[in-house]
């Protein structure tokens, strides 16, 4: 029995032992909570694990008069929580979580909201700007091959230009270079005489060979005058660009077409023509009183707005009405069908000259005795919005007596100066640029306007001329105009047709076409 007894008892602890390999090395189990379920658990535990800091206990309540939690020590009266209001730990727990959550909640919708959507909008600004790169890039390859073909068209035009230059000037200067020839014989020949003269003759052999010879040659008479053909320069010692060589272009054009410049149209007046001003299909002129709208080529008046002063310079907007200055009165005024109204009062300045801005509103030169002038634009026509443009060159300011003012294509504005006889141009924001001083000496600009090509016409009154400027301030041609019979040229401006109307002072209107 003993025996069996102990073979059946090692056969169990054997049995025992393999159970327990065989749970050993199987692989354990691992329970993943999920994220929300995890969220609450601990959520719900975070306050079972919550400990007095001073016992090291479960707390359970929260004092309301101290405003801390505590456990069952802390409420006994040994420890000054005697007649204190409690509440229960976990009812604060959740209370203080619902204030957190709501905190969360206006983060959310104040702050991350907006950033949110923010974010979205530069991702669409941005996935726009991407898918937009083919386009702009077809875009630009388009340009280039646009330029390249101008490029080359421009340069066939200037090589069959000089072509026609050199058949032009080769019969001319081979004539002179013959004549020249001549006389240089000539020249060898009484030279050789003088020679032979002084070393082989005697007194008498001189005076008589004085007395005989006529000296052919008339030192007095002017040397012969070769007028060298049209060159065209270009330097490669600075960079070249394709505005450049239609500058040179227009200017090109400009100088031979000057030739062919005549006066299409005149007409009288009894008025004296310092304004005109053309809108549309007319021409507008103030006389004494009134306003008045002409057809160019018939003369023939269209529409006539009542006005009190004679201004000194005036506008007619896209919708028909009239801005006009009245310099002793301070004030800007503003003429429709129905009244007239006053715009601005603009003391202690004198307002002056008038032109409308490309971009809307209108431009302002303003004066004052003894002090520096300046414009101002307005950027509507009721003159509310306004900023001020002052003509700075070294801190010195420029403008003393502004008095006419124009804008060209490119935004810049051109005004002339009464004191200094000159006229600035200055870019939108009021930087100077460059300054004009005529082509001419004793130059005295009056009127001023530009032209569909961004070039500025400024007339000048006692050169009787009309300078034409490129808009980089470039000299194209003066136009004279006693040749064309005027004689006062005051108002200037563009017609619809691209005729130069000039306005003179004895009342005189005459149209001129000064460009193909």
């Amino acid at each position: 029995m003993n025996v069996g007894s102990g073979r059946h008892k090692s056969n169990g602890t054997l049995r025992i032992k393999s159970l327990a390999e065989r749970r050993a090395n199987r692989p354990k189990r691992v329970y993943i909570m999920p994220s929300d379920a995890e969220s609450k658990y601990k959520e719900a535990t975070k306050f079972q694990e919550t400990k007095c800091s001073f016992h090291q206990v479960k707390i359970t309540s929260f004092c309301n008069n101290c405003g801390n939690f505590v456990c069952n020590v802390c409420k006994q009266p040994a420890h000054g929580h005697d007649g204190h209001d409690f509440m229960s730990a976990t009812e604060k727990t959740n209370e203080l979580k619902e204030l957190v959550r709501e905190h969360k909640m206006m983060i959310a919708e104040r702050a991350l909201n907006p950033v949110k959507r923010s974010i979205s909008e530069i991702n669409s600004i941005q996935y726009n700007m991407e898918s937009n790169c083919d386009d702009l890039i077809r875009a630009v390859d388009e340009r280039e091959q646009e330029l390249i073909r101008e490029i080359e068209k421009c340069s066939r035009r200037l090589k069959a230009d000089i072509e026609r230059k050199q058949i032009k000037y080769s019969p001319a200067l081979a004539s002179k270079l013959a004549n020249l020839e001549d006389s240089k014989i000539k020249i060898d020949n009484e030279l050789k005489s003088c020679d032979n003269i002084i070393y082989s003759g005697n007194s008498y052999d001189l005076l008589a060979w004085i007395n005989s010879s006529s000296l052919s040659l008339d030192f007095n008479s002017a040397p012969i005058s070769i007028r060298a053909p049209l060159q065209y320069e270009f330097h490669i010692h600075r960079p070249f660009y394709v505005e450049e060589l239609f500058g040179k272009i227009r200017q090109l054009r400009v100088l031979l077409s000057h030739n062919n410049i005549k006066v299409t149209n005149s007409r009288k007046y009894d008025i004296y023509l310092e304004n005109v001003v053309a809108r549309k299909d007319c021409i507008w002129i103030n006389k004494t009183g009134c306003f008045v709208s002409l057809k160019p080529k018939t003369g023939q008046e269209i529409d006539r707005k009542v006005c009190s002063v004679c201004p000194s310079s005036f506008v007619v907007t896209t919708s028909g009405e009239i801005i006009y200055t009245i310099p002793h009165e301070h004030n800007i005024y503003k003429t429709t069908q129905a009244m007239t109204v006053k715009l601005k009062h603009t003391y202690p300045y004198s307002p002056s000259g008038l032109c409308l801005a490309i971009s809307g509103g209108f431009y302002v030169t303003l004066h004052k005795e003894k002090s520096d002038g300046k414009i101002v634009r307005y950027f509507n026509e009721d003159s509310k919005d306004w900023l001020e443009l002052a003509c700075y060159r070294e801190r010195k300011s420029l403008l003393k007596m502004p008095t006419k003012i124009t804008e060209n294509g490119n935004k810049d504005v051109w005004v002339i100066d009464a004191v200094s006889a000159s006229v600035f141009a200055i870019n939108s924001v009021g930087k100077f640029k460059f300054e004009f001083k005529g082509s001419e000496k004793n130059f005295e600009p009056v009127g001023i306007c530009t032209d569909c090509r961004h070039n500025v016409l400024i007339s000048d009154f006692r050169n009787k001329l009309i300078d034409i400027l490129a808009d980089d301030g470039q000299l194209l041609s003066s136009i004279k105009l006693e040749r064309l019979g005027i004689s006062r040229p005051m108002g200037l401006c563009i017609t619809k047709d691209g005729e130069l109307c000039v306005g003179q002072g004895n009342g005189w209107m005459h149209f001129i076409r000064y460009s193909q």
